[in-house]
């Protein structure tokens, strides 16, 4: 799964492409190195990528920004890495909507159950939201490069996930930052087993949980699918964040460089995009040539009713009434299955 690894991180440096600098006494911008971390694995590729990178950043800027990547969770989990930022030990991050909704309050609401069912509705929700979401974010510390999606997310296990008494009889994964997967296995009667992002590999690898809820592209970068042998063959959501750089670094930019990065972004971010919902068909399509078993659940309409209860059990706690009521009523325009 070599390519799809590389995908991730490219489309982490291109959809992100953070960039901070602070000025000489005599006001001209100095060379600045940004410190990037990502869970992400190191790969050869990734750094042949990164080296080209840095050397577009260069040639557009002068010389005065490049980027120095932690990969692989090495520098700490994502709620770690969100001290670190806050701190300026790391400068930027891509993160999931669970970690963003620290100072983006609502933006739970881009990964709300039962309502994002094709691509069009993800992207017409994000173009109508994220302005007010930026807004937010900037008033409170944080400029937002991009926000994404990192594919459909689905239920990878040691054994098939059909009905709630699998989940209840076995030990799955609970993310601890995610409001969301909490209240749904609170609602199921569920225990979950709670690991850091950067721990679930090796949670896999000695049983102490036996399923996740993951993108195909993230599971095989995160490398969590080769110790699960099923996968559910429809997904159960889409899976969102943002790229995310200190307010303070970005305001140090000249203006130049500010609107070279914009423009960058502008320009990647798009295509970026594109193939990485393709990679994540690809890659769940190859997981199956590598012994991957595809399993549906034993009634949809149990688990469809469970997610359009847990969405409005969420009103009041991540989101309001009003703003779901208005991504519904954005969904509704773009009728369809993934």
């Amino acid at each position: 799964m070599r390519a799809s690894v590389s995908l991730v991180l490219i489309a982490a440096l291109f959809l992100a492409v953070p960039a901070g600098t602070r000025l000489h006494a005599e006001g001209e911008p100095a060379q600045v190195t940004i410190k990037i971390a990502t869970m992400v694995p190191r790969s050869s590729d990734i750094q042949i990528q990164e080296k080209r990178y840095n050397q577009r950043l260069g040639e557009a800027t002068g010389g005065r920004i490049q980027f120095k990547t932690y990969y692989g969770g090495s520098a700490g989990d994502d709620m770690t890495v969100m001290r670190k930022m806050r701190s300026g030990q790391i400068d930027a991050s891509p993160l999931g909507v669970d970690i963003v909704a620290q100072f983006v309050h609502q933006c739970t609401i881009l990964m709300a159950p039962q309502t994002f069912f094709n691509y069009k509705q993800v992207d017409a929700v994000r173009e109508e939201l994220t302005p007010v979401f930026n807004k937010e974010a900037w008033e409170n510390g944080f400029k937002i490069m991009s926000w994404w999606d990192a594919g459909k997310i689905r239920i990878f296990g040691k054994k098939p996930i059909r009905t709630f008494d699998d989940l209840r009889t076995g030990r799955p994964w609970l993310y601890p930052a995610s409001a969301l997967l909490k209240e749904f296995y609170k609602m199921i009667n569920v225990t979950g087993v709670p690991l850091e992002l950067n721990e679930v590999f090796g949670g896999l690898q000695t049983n102490m949980i036996d399923t996740v809820w993951i993108s195909s592209v993230l599971g095989a970068a995160f490398r969590w699918t080769s110790s699960t042998e099923n996968v559910s063959a429809s997904p159960v959501d889409v899976m969102q964040g943002a790229f995310l750089l200190r307010k303070q670094l970005w305001e140090g930019l000249s203006k130049a460089d500010q609107a070279v990065l914009d423009k960058v972004v502008a320009e990647q971010s798009a295509e970026t995009q594109k193939k990485f919902r393709e990679d994540d068909e690809r890659t769940y399509a190859k997981l199956q040539t590598h012994g991957v078993k595809p399993f549906t659940f034993l009634k949809q309409a149990e688990w469809e009713e469970a997610g359009t209860k847990l969405r409005l059990r969420m009103v009041g706690r991540t989101y309001s009434k009003e703003l779901l009521d208005k991504v519904l009523a954005i969904t509704n325009r773009y009728p369809g299955a993934m």
